[in-house]
């Protein structure tokens, strides 16, 4: 019994072998594994470097994005404290560097500007906040439901982040030109509604923000020179900040430039967030706009960190990034912070001065950050706030994906799943403009509801294929695609491109009867009908008693109908419940398409060399289209509606009144296969 408490079973691990404790802590706390294999004479230098280099990054994005979550300016810095360093013990990527991020700054903002009581309030109703996207993101983690994220599309959230970016721009642009706060709206309402107000203006500000606009743009443009210039690149918004604080200590005072202010020094104190009846109260009311902030923040997240792993070969495990982000921001809770996210641009930089662990990414950049919190804090009293705007501003820039759009629209020449390009092109829009009117979180929700609409589209109405012969491949090919393909007359041989269920097998049997009617005013009536189910992953019991239905109805019209490469789930469930309605083999092998067409020649052969011998009375076709086969017992399974009852077969072949039932009132072929182009067909040996 002793030794069984050592070890535990992993359900979502798939493998039946139980692991030890060891095993597991390993799996969810990696720092355990990789810390102890560390290279500290290789990598410690190389790490405590771009330790050194992220934090002082880290430190000047953290006040902006502080402007922008509309909380106190310190709070920026003490978000960068506990969050990096409970992110080393869980997450997964190496180059991920935890903080503050534009996209969760502007959710937040938004949702604490709904907020009274000025500043003061938001900053304290912040760490509520992130007390619930924490519990959010880590619940996720521990219940492994990060395929939540994945309702939303692509182009929606393209879309999203883009208008997102727009707006950060939007709402920067106001105090860096230093109008002052009101309550009349942001720079467009300014302009297009209230245009007295541009009166007050500050032309020091201006002036200072085209010179910080500027120096970045310049500076940013110098990664392609030399080290010493590619330093000043990395270092741009810390070099900013102190060569403009040191301007604004003699001119900001008689020109009017706002500067940050008073910052207090050291550590923030640890405290339960939730302490009144007020606290429970604002967690209720922020609750929704967490929940999704949570999931665009790992959304975004994740995406960043597996796009590095993926360029440096190694694996990002859901689980364990949910886990971290969830731990970061319980973490950072405790000590007032806004939602930290992992940094796309900070990752990039990483990448760039060669971090080779956590310790450089997130370790070492809080400690970074802490001593700056310690020793330099009077120093930031004269950093002009316009400077800050102008880092926002440049950082949303980067964050707009028009590339992507422009990327879709240039897919509507493809032929193939032409529509669906279109529809993502559309989406892309919709998200945007929900979001650029509507607001952040509005926009987000919207995106959620179009990708979910996207979803039930794509399965409600798959594409459905129609199959031609190759003769120089000597297989059934899509005739859109393959000009070198024909189709064998009487035979339809179509291809569903998805599963097949209760809300799509409807459109497959209208699709058939078009294609059916299609084929009769053509003077070409169907023989035969080959379902190829290679592209058909799931099949649910819905569909399986309407293909039941469809053998009923096409066996009185004397048209075959057979079902080829099934496998999988599909391929059992049609054996189980339609095995004894098919040829022999043709499900248990299972059949191609050239199989079944080939079977179908052979019997047509048959039937021509014994004229005497009525159609049903070939065996295989009985076995084809008898419910039952050589005296194997019907299976309980099927639904008994769709049994055939011999009397009653006859009797509706002997009514001649217009009473006879009829599935479909589609035209009856009254032999089968009789074209002598079919005849002419070469069978395989």
């Amino acid at each position: 019994m002793a030794s069984e408490g050592r070890y535990i079973r992993l359900p979502s691990d798939g493998s039946p072998r139980q692991k030890t404790c060891q095993e597991v802590v390993r799996k969810l706390v990696p720092i355990v594994e990789w810390l102890p294999a560390y290279h500290w004479k290789e990598n410690l230098v190389k790490d405590v470097a771009a330790g050194v280099t992220l934090g002082c990054v880290l430190f000047a994005q953290s006040l902006a994005h502080a402007t922008l979550s509309k909380v106190s300016l310190i709070t920026g810095p003490y978000s960068c404290l506990v969050p990096p360093v409970l992110y080393s013990l869980f997450g997964t990527c190496v180059l991920a560097s935890v903080g503050t991020g534009g996209l969760v700054a502007l959710l937040t903002g938004e949702q604490l500007g709904q907020l009274s009581g000025g500043e003061e309030r938001r900053t304290h109703a912040s760490a509520i906040f992130t007390l619930e996207v924490g519990l959010v993101i880590f619940f996720m983690g521990v219940f492994q439901l990060a395929f939540l994220v994945r309702f939303l599309s692509k182009p929606a959230l393209s879309g999203f982040i883009t208008a997102s970016a727009i707006l950060i721009m939007l709402s920067q642009v106001k105090p860096a030109i230093g109008l002052p706060k009101t309550d009349i709206g942001g720079i467009v309402d300014i302009v297009f509604v209230h245009p007295k107000e541009m009166r007050d203006v500050n032309p020091a500000t201006i002036v200072f923000s085209v010179c910080t606009f500027l120096f970045l743009r310049l500076a940013k443009n110098l990664k392609s020179m030399g080290s010493c210039l590619k330093m000043v690149a990395e270092f741009k918004e810390v070099i900013l900040l102190v060569l403009s604080a040191l301007v604004c200590s003699r001119i900001a005072e008689p020109y009017g430039i706002a500067v940050i202010g008073h910052v207090p020094e050291g550590f923030p104190a640890l405290a339960w967030p939730l302490q009144t009846s007020d606290d429970w109260q604002l967690a209720k009311d922020l609750f929704p706009g967490a929940v999704m902030l949570a999931l665009v923040n790992f959304l975004s997240s994740f995406a960043a960190a597996r796009k590095f792993a993926m360029k440096a070969g190694y694996q990002v495990v859901a689980v364990n990034e949910l886990l971290a982000l969830g731990a970061a921001n319980l973490g950072g809770a405790m000590c007032g912070a806004v939602p930290t996210q992992i940094g796309l641009s900070r990752m990039a930089i990483a990448s760039s001065i060669g971090v080779k662990s956590q310790l450089g990414a997130n370790i070492f950049v809080a400690i970074v950050i802490a001593m700056i919190l310690l020793l330099l804090s009077p120093y930031i009293y004269y950093v002009p706030r316009c400077a800050l705007n102008i880092i926002i501003i440049l950082g949303a820039s980067s964050l707009t994906e028009f590339n992507h759009a422009a990327w879709l629209w240039s897919l509507r020449s493809t032929r193939t799943r032409q529509r669906t390009y279109v529809v993502d092109y559309a989406v892309w829009w919709v998200a945007f403009l929900f979001t650029l009117y509507l607001g952040a979180l509005k926009g987000i929700l919207g995106a959620v509801v179009v990708s979910l609409v996207l979803i039930v589209y794509q399965v409600a109405d798959p594409p459905i294929t129609t199959l031609g012969y190759c003769e120089g491949r000597g297989r059934w090919l899509n005739v859109k695609e393959r000009t070198d393909t024909t189709q064998r007359p009487g035979i339809l041989s179509f291809r569903p491109e998805g599963p097949l269920f209760y809300a799509n097998v409807e459109r497959m049997e209208e699709w058939l009867d078009e294609m059916e009617i299609f084929a009769n005013a053509e003077g070409r009536p169907l023989k035969s009908i080959i379902l190829s189910a290679a592209a058909v992953p799931f099949m649910d019991t819905s569909a399986v008693e309407a293909l039941g239905m469809m053998l009923e109805a096409y066996r009185k019209r004397k048209i075959a109908f057979l079902i080829a490469h099934a496998s999988g789930q599909p391929r059992q469930i049609l054996l189980h419940v339609l095995g004894d309605y098919m040829p022999e083999g043709c499900l248990a092998t299972p059949w191609t398409v050239e199989e079944c067409v080939q079977f179908l020649l052979k019997q047509n052969q048959e039937n021509m060399q014994v004229p005497e011998r009525s159609f049903d009375s070939s065996p295989a076709l009985s076995a084809m289209l008898s419910p039952q086969v050589q005296g194997i017992p019907r299976i309980t399974s099927f639904p008994q509606h769709l049994a055939v009852d011999e009397e009653d077969d006859q009797f509706a072949d002997a009514e001649e009144d217009g009473r006879r039932l009829q599935v479909r009132p589609l035209h009856t072929s009254a032999s089968f296969a009789s074209s002598s182009n079919l005849l002419s067909v070469p069978m395989k040996p």
